[in-house]
């Protein structure tokens, strides 16, 4: 019988190329797969929730877990140390969904090229600022704060879209946190006439009226890497 993991795999495969017209539907298969994922699904190792791990000298504050890559999807597991948190970055024309599995995060999300935003560059054209048409070699983008939720392992799965809650900032909550997630297309994967999709951080460079911000595009943050751990889950087959 194959494992749930698997069968999220083959079902995130299926979702990521499948006919437009059956995306929707495929999506939400998914997603309710996603919505019943535990740790133990994953073999998620018990080292992760313990102080003893995340006060080794050295410890990078976040761990990734790699599962699954192709050219359409991308599936790992993240790990981020008590009071840390994953910087605001961006998912370049992705589509994204997160299910926490142990601990408890804040995502903080924000939109491009919603309504507001919209309206707000079109009345900038005449300033230093561009319209925030697409993340390619743009330094600063307008974006509404979509939602600031608290997530933990009772939660629905988090879906970000290509315009919808597209860049996020996740901070664990009362200690260590590891949810699953899966990005489609991965980074590095061509946007059509504009290149790589790259992971590009962001900070809050002004406030342009209630939740409208002017993001500033930054370095990675230096107190921010990451560190690998193999994967130790069930087999997994994509046939």
């Amino acid at each position: 019988m194959s494992s749930h993991i698997n069968n999220i795999l083959k079902q995130a495969i299926t979702t990521f190329t499948c006919r437009p017209d059956l995306f929707c539907s495929n999506l939400h298969l998914l997603i309710s797969l996603l919505d019943r994922t535990t740790a133990e699904d994953v073999n998620l190792h018990p080292q992760f929730t313990t102080d003893s791990l995340w006060n080794q000298p050295g410890k990078a504050p976040v761990s990734c877990i790699d599962i699954y890559e192709d050219n359409n999807i991308t599936m790992g597991i993240f790990i981020i140390k008590p009071g840390g948190k994953l910087p605001l970055h961006n998912h370049p024309e992705m589509h994204g969904l997160i299910k926490v599995i142990a601990g408890k995060v804040t995502i903080t999300s924000y939109s491009i090229n919603t309504e507001k935003t919209v309206e707000i560059d079109s009345r900038s054209l005449k300033s230093d600022f561009l319209p925030a048409l697409s993340y390619t070699h743009k330094k600063i983008l307008t974006a509404e704060l979509t939602s600031s939720e608290i997530v933990d392992t009772s939660s629905n799965t988090c879906l970000l879209d290509p315009n919808n809650k597209n860049l996020h900032e996740i901070l664990t909550v009362d200690g260590p946190a590891a949810f699953l997630d899966i990005l489609a297309p991965p980074y590095g994967t061509l946007v059509p006439d504009n290149g790589p999709r790259l992971c590009s951080y962001y900070s809050i460079l002004s406030q342009v009226c209630p939740n409208i911000y002017r993001l500033q595009e930054n370095k990675s943050p230096s107190w921010y890497w990451t560190d690998a751990f193999p994967y130790t889950g069930p087999e997994l087959q994509v046939q």
